[in-house]
């Protein structure tokens, strides 16, 4: 196990712990041990996304006319300035169940053409890692004749299944996985 070797000041590149007397630092070092110890997964930092209430199998549709979304500050989230639909600070959400320390939520795209677009992100270490559309109606503004609808289902071991359906096309269905990084790659 490492031991502290330095602590500073945010913003500041002094070590605080050079300045201390010699039964200080071994006295901060060996406090510092022990909470380490006591959490042998250590410091996590602290999601600020609300935890889900659904479970695996995930496979249902979203009412765009009924949904409640969370809200965080897209401060909070490393990334998420690019998922902004309204022109505020605030990102829409809704959570899906985690793999582990990987958070999974759904977002929706309503900000340009189509009402009913959501995204699948998946934010590690409050940051989002990965995209990907998983839910929604696209259609040539002015045309229902080439109507696009995609869906998915996540099972219990977090694999992603993405439907997309078309009038006069085959159904076309992708599969994809949670890497350990967070990272979503198609199977």
């Amino acid at each position: 196990m490492n031991e502290v070797s330095s602590v500073r000041y945010k913003g500041n590149t002094d070590n605080m712990l050079e300045e201390l007397p010699a039964d200080a630092q071994l006295s901060f070092k060996a406090f510092s041990n022990k909470i380490r110890k006591a959490s042998p997964k250590g410091v996590a930092s602290k999601s600020p996304l609300a935890k889900s209430n659904e479970t695996l199998p995930y496979d249902k549709r979203i009412d765009v006319k009924t949904v409640k979304y969370n809200q965080i500050d897209s401060k909070l989230l490393k990334g998420a300035s690019d998922f902004l639909c309204d022109g505020g600070g605030k990102l829409r959400y809704l959570p899906l169940p985690n793999k582990g320390d990987i958070y999974l939520i759904l977002i929706p795209m309503d900000c340009g053409d189509f009402d009913y677009r959501f995204y699948l992100l998946t934010v590690k270490n409050n940051t989002i890692m990965s995209n990907l559309y998983v839910e929604g109606v696209w259609f040539e503004p002015g045309s229902n004749e080439s109507e696009e609808i995609t869906s998915f289902r996540i099972d219990k071991n977090f694999s992603i299944k993405v439907k997309t359906t078309s009038v006069g096309s085959p159904q076309e269905i992708r599969n994809y996985i949670i890497r350990d990084d967070g990272r979503i790659i198609e199977k």
